[in-house]
């Protein structure tokens, strides 16, 4: 009895430790894993652009920053649901994807407060210098724009498309992590937080109202309500409202680019993204909102964030790859 008991202890021992030991291996896997590295550089990257904007409002305003942390605080609760619905059903690959949706409502709550904190630096506005670079192109943004307005049906095709992208970035925004597809989702979150810390210092020390600005092409009444903000926020506004500050580079361009890549591996939306983005970028400058200048910088910046996100993404699926690979 001795001796059959203490094999059971024996093997009782082993066995525990080799459930341990299985516990850790399957721990390693359930927990952030190899998606670290994208949530280490998205606090990295957040954290300096949530800094500069807070402390940017702070000095030049004295508020704004309370609407972040509003924001943030009422919205991030709801978008950690799908993470932890992916968890219990120990989807552990969907919710890396799905814990990309808590940095996409942070970066939305920034944005504005981005934009209008890099107007009231008040630098020069760089209008002229746009558009001579057009004229260098060989582009007449403000003849386009005229002829476009010119022609009713073709004004219509081009403002809805322009407006394309509040129904495009959405779908780019939320869809990917929803619905699981991990690299995707991850790249867009990294992609746009690159272009936002790229981008921020640019079109801070380029501010400009638009190709209609001292133009033969009037504007139509967004444009020229989006002027009256710009002057008023460049002038040392606290109450102007806040109307498409960011002409360069074109986040319409940037936004239209990211989300088209981010919906490519959903195949039912593969065409569709790309088409509506298409749709996006050539309104830009048939609608008159953005000089071609803005257009080239944006597809620009676009590559530059994307090549970021696979540096910070694509190794991680290689490696994935290579540890499930039998030893």
């Amino acid at each position: 009895m001795k001796i059959s008991s203490g094999k059971v202890l024996g093997c009782g021992t082993l066995g525990v430790f080799g459930i341990l030991r299985g516990e850790m291996r399957r721990a390693e896997w359930v927990g952030l894993g190899l998606s670290r590295r994208v949530h280490v550089f998205m606090a990295c990257v957040y954290g300096a652009l949530l800094s500069a904007t807070t402390w940017g409002l702070w000095t030049r305003s004295g508020s704004g920053w309370q609407g972040i942390a509003l924001t943030s605080a009422v919205i991030f609760p709801v978008v950690l649901l799908p993470a932890i619905i992916y968890n219990d059903l120990k989807s552990y690959e969907k919710r890396h994807a799905a814990l990309t949706l808590p940095w996409v409502v942070l970066l939305v709550a920034i944005i504005p407060s981005m934009a209008v904190l890099s107007v009231r630096f008040e630098f020069p506005l760089r209008d002229a210098l746009l558009a001579k670079m057009d004229r260098a192109l060989g582009f007449d943004v403000p003849a386009i724009a005229a002829w476009t307005a010119a022609h009713p049906h073709w004004r219509i095709l081009s403002d809805k498309s322009y407006d394309v992208l509040y129904l495009l970035l959405p779908m780019a925004m939320f869809l990917p992590g929803i619905l699981g597809k991990r690299e995707a989702a991850e790249q867009f979150i990294v992609a746009n937080a690159a272009a936002f810390l790229l981008s921020f210092p640019v079109f801070t020390l380029m501010p400009a109202i638009g190709p209609w600005a001292g133009s033969q092409f009037a504007g139509n009444a967004a444009q020229k309500a989006c002027e009256a903000s710009i002057i008023a926020l460049h002038s040392g506004s606290k109450t102007a409202a806040v109307v498409g500050v960011v002409s360069f580079p074109s986040f319409h361009v940037i936004w239209a680019v990211l989300s088209a890549r981010a919906l490519w591996p959903i195949r039912g939306l593969r065409i569709v993204g790309v088409a509506m983005a298409g749709l996006v970028v050539v309104s830009t400058v048939s609608t008159g909102w953005h000089y071609v200048a803005d257009v080239i910088a944006g597809f620009a910046m676009a590559a530059v964030a994307l090549g970021i996100a696979r540096l910070v993404v694509e190794p991680e699926r290689k490696k994935r790859t290579e540890a499930l690979q039998p030893k």
